[in-house]
């Protein structure tokens, strides 16, 4: 996809654990705590990491500063390429119907979210296996954190 910050315009795309911009692989090991990514290991160091995303727009707060990206041609698909599956709005786990090392098809129902009295599904956007549930029943959950990850 291509992703513009300010004046700057790059092609990137995401793999399991690098991503490539214009070209160039960076490899990252993202960290979490308590279902939120909190920072990005790099060549050894460790960077800070916020990040909210809305339809097309992103918000990352990095090292002090916070950067805005929009997405300018082609569908972000960094959920499913990552494997995970992301909080679309807050809400309460109403249902987790899956358990780590559960094998999937694509459409199954992993969770259910309720939010402002309605519940939507989670369902796994491929076939796979899960390898995390990071919320449980009866836990809030906020707008953008990791719900589920496959492999």
């Amino acid at each position: 996809m291509k992703l513009s910050s300010g004046e700057r315009t790059a092609q990137v795309s995401v793999e399991k654990d690098a991503a490539v911009i214009d070209g160039k692989r960076v490899v990252f090991q993202p960290q979490w705590r308590a279902g939120q990514l909190v920072g990005l290991e790099i060549e050894g160091h460790t960077v800070p990491v916020r990040a909210l995303r809305e339809k097309k727009r992103a918000l990352v707060w990095c090292a002090g500063r916070v950067f805005e990206f929009e997405s300018v041609s082609g569908q972000p698909r960094l959920r499913e390429a990552t494997g995970d599956l992301f909080a679309p709005m807050p809400g309460l786990v109403r249902r987790v119907e899956v358990s780590p090392g559960s094998k999937v098809v694509r459409g199954q129902i992993l969770m259910v979210l309720e939010a402002m009295k309605m519940e939507h599904a989670i369902r796994a956007p491929r076939d796979g296996v899960v390898s995390r549930i990071a919320y449980g029943e009866g836990e809030q959950v906020e707008q953008g954190v990791p719900l589920v990850e496959m492999t």
